[in-house]
């Protein structure tokens, strides 16, 4: 049956972290690697809005609804926006079924085999791989502690003979490395991509988990010329259980991804609409925002105090100001994809290898600490294990 299978699915082999969350979820293993929000976070007062809704709105909440998402659903989101400096319109969102879902149209509607689709160096694996199941050419703008460096994209794009279809960025809290991008090339980055005539997908994951430093506009918010494709989502804002995001985008362009929404899934959960509706009417996702903010704030304070203890001056790392992560890199000669089993199995604990956030698998000295979802007590153990691992 294999010889039957299209060229990506032959292509497509199981991915390296698939092993690793089932080592990492053993219970006796400390997991800095998934980016998953700490449950204990999660407001009660859901069970009653959740219990409301099925009681008062069972006919909606369990019905098909509309394609593009629920109308009134779409307009808190396009207000809630608009108030965070990004005018939008109810016309302009489009409910997805996460934010990753977001991009997987966006893809859909601009990448053919063969085209150029431009990320930072690292991000986020989930999109690598993405975007790279369109058979399209992926390649890389590196990064540094401001952010993508804007003057080596403006120079790639005067000597590429394929003009990219998209860039795809996360300025603010970045997967993996936790960075912000400053504002000087946020305005810098608007302006090459208008000059050159590219989209941006701007992915929000984490952006309203800041919790130190100054807020920044985001690039929507600065956009002038509509370049800019706006990914949201509920999953770091309230539960990645509901499956809920949205893009953000002009109406021609949210017509046209409706079309493939239509085909992809047809639509979003009426049950998650109005259950994220109704929680953001309550306060609900803004309290747990706070809720989340004092925690993760307790949580990266702790682990940088324990790489500072334990690795000192024999590594760097990412101070974030926001978001799940912390980017660390090794000043030795190692490879952590290769010790990533190894730390998992023997030593207790996991994190993911710098290898898989970037399209050309460099970075062998770096990795990901998700400091989100460890109990708060056990998180200087796991660097002590870490440190464990990197010197044996």
């Amino acid at each position: 049956m294999e010889n039957l299978y299209a060229l990506r699915a032959q292509k497509a082999t199981n991915s390296e972290l698939t092993e690793l969350f089932r080592m990492s979820g053993q219970p006796d293993v400390i997991s800095f690697a998934g980016g998953l929000p700490d449950p204990a976070w999660f407001q009660e007062e859901i069970d009653d809005v959740a219990s409301e809704i099925l009681k008062n709105h069972r006919k909606t909440a369990l019905q098909y609804g509309p394609v593009p998402g629920i109308t009134f659903v779409r307009e808190f989101i396009a207000e809630r926006m608009t108030k965070q400096n990004m005018s939008s319109k109810t016309e302009n969102i489009l409910i997805t079924s996460g934010a990753l879902q977001g991009l997987d149209l966006v893809c859909k509607v601009f990448v053919d085999p063969g085209d150029l689709v431009l990320v930072e160096a690292p991000t986020y694996l989930g999109a690598i791989s993405t975007i790279e199941s369109y058979e399209a050419e992926v390649d890389s703008i590196a990064c540094d502690e401001d952010g993508l460096k804007v003057d080596e994209l403006e120079e790639f794009l005067k000597n590429t003979s394929q003009k990219p279809k998209f860039i795809y960025v996360i300025p603010t809290f970045q997967n993996p490395s936790g960075r912000v991008m400053s504002l000087e090339r946020r305005k810098k980055l608007i302006d090459t991509a208008n000059k050159y005539e590219i989209p941006i997908v701007e992915d929000h994951a984490y952006g309203e988990l800041r919790f130190s430093g100054q807020d920044i506009p985001t690039l929507k918010g600065l956009d002038t010329e509509g370049r800019v494709i706006f990914l949201g989502t509920f999953s770091k804002i309230l539960s990645p259980g509901i499956r809920l995001g949205w893009i953000a985008a002009s109406e021609f362009l949210i017509n046209k991804l409706i079309l493939f929404k239509q085909g992809t899934d047809q639509m979003s959960s009426s049950l998650s609409q109005l259950i994220a509706y109704e929680a953001g009417k309550r306060g609900l996702i803004d309290k747990q925002i706070e809720v989340s903010k004092k925690n993760l704030r307790q949580k990266r304070d702790v682990l940088i105090k324990a790489l500072e203890k334990y690795f000192g001056n024999s590594a760097k790392w990412v101070t974030s100001e926001g978001g799940f992560f912390t980017w660390v890199e090794i000043d030795k000669d190692i490879d952590t994809l290769q010790l990533l089993y190894k730390a998992c199995d023997e030593y207790k604990v996991a994190y993911v290898a710098g290898p898989s956030f970037f399209v050309d698998r460099s970075g062998k000295n770096s990795l990901r600490i998700s400091y989100s979802l460890p109990n708060i007590d056990i998180i200087e153990e796991g660097v002590k294990r870490l440190y464990q691992v990197f010197n044996q």
